[in-house]
């Protein structure tokens, strides 16, 4: 082949823009790297993780055998405690998403009619949480909200309470410290589809007589619906495989899996029925964020329809 042959070629469509187009096989070596990588680095080590789960238990051996069973996943679906760790870590997750939902979207709106000469400062404020590490951040909450933390420092300074109320390891905290990590995660995608809304349109919407809440809640959320969607899809992930601030600000029951799973790999070391609980967490997370994506697609054709 030619160094000509490797070159784009454009035509023009029906008088239109030039379109352009690769000959066959140029797309396909553009991906050659990043399926190296996400082979490399994804796939081979949870392909080798999830065959580990059929394998029977077997404390302290990592190797591979071929003497399959599922009795690792009926231990799973048998045992009612194992449901009630995924319910809580859904629970969790999804109560943490539509909070960073909410104040996503009144932050990204914020940013989005604030001048544009002071939106980049904004900006940078907003995503200064993702410079810091996150161990970091979460001792940081441990300080606030500890027994001898601020809160309850300033609260018995005040004489409101006597005895330190109990904010750390419990449910609320663990939801307040994936609030603080995730807000940005979530902010920046609902922003960037608020920017390629055209102003004139909620401009006209006001000029036809239609109200500020008409305005927000039906021509600028459904157009800025794409970035809500992804920025509920990157952080509710997140959250269901997050161990850290749980760890952390929960305590070693804070019922998440993510901590069941540290504890079956490093604790028990139980790598085969710890790979049970990395299987069902991975189709647990694909199987809602599937469903939100269903309900998604089916409200946005709804909502098309709707409008011609």
């Amino acid at each position: 082949m030619s160094s000509a042959d490797a070159m784009p070629l454009t035509a023009d469509v029906g008088g239109g823009a030039p379109r352009s187009r690769w000959l066959p096989g140029g797309y396909a070596l553009l991906l050659v790297p990043a399926c190296v990588v996400v082979g490399a680095c994804l796939v081979v080590p949870l392909s080798y993780v999830l065959a580990l789960g059929f394998n029977p238990p077997r404390p302290g051996t990592v190797e591979l055998s071929d003497n399959l069973t599922v009795a690792n996943y009926l231990r799973f679906l048998t045992t009612p405690f194992y449901w009630r760790v995924v319910g809580k870590t859904i629970y969790l997750s999804t109560v943490t998403t539509a909070l960073c939902a909410i104040l996503g979207i009144v932050l990204a709106c914020s940013i989005w009619r604030t001048k544009p000469s002071r939106r980049g400062i904004l900006l940078i404020i907003v995503l200064s949480p993702l410079l810091v590490s996150i161990v970091t951040r979460t001792f940081g909450w441990m300080v606030v909200l500890g027994d001898n933390g601020l809160i309850n420092s300033l609260l018995m300074g005040l004489g409101l309470i006597r005895s330190p109320y109990p904010l750390m390891f419990n449910d609320g905290a663990v939801i307040v410290g994936l609030l603080h990590v995730f807000l940005p995660l979530m902010v920046i995608p609902v922003l960037a589809s608020l920017e390629r809304i055209d102003p004139s349109v909620p401009q006209a919407a006001s000029t036809l007589g239609a109200g500020q809440l008409t305005i927000a809640l039906r021509i600028v959320l459904p157009l800025a619906s794409p970035g809500l969607v992804a920025g509920i899809t990157i952080v509710f992930s997140l959250s269901m495989s997050s161990y850290v601030t749980p760890a952390l600000m929960g305590g070693p029951d804070s019922g998440m899996i993510t901590t069941l799973i540290y504890q079956q790999f490093v604790v028990t070391f139980n790598w085969q029925f710890g790979s049970v609980l990395v299987a069902m967490l991975l189709a647990t997370s694909m199987t809602l964020v599937g469903l939100m994506f269903y309900e998604f697609g089916r409200r946005t054709r709804t909502w098309i329809i709707r409008r011609w």
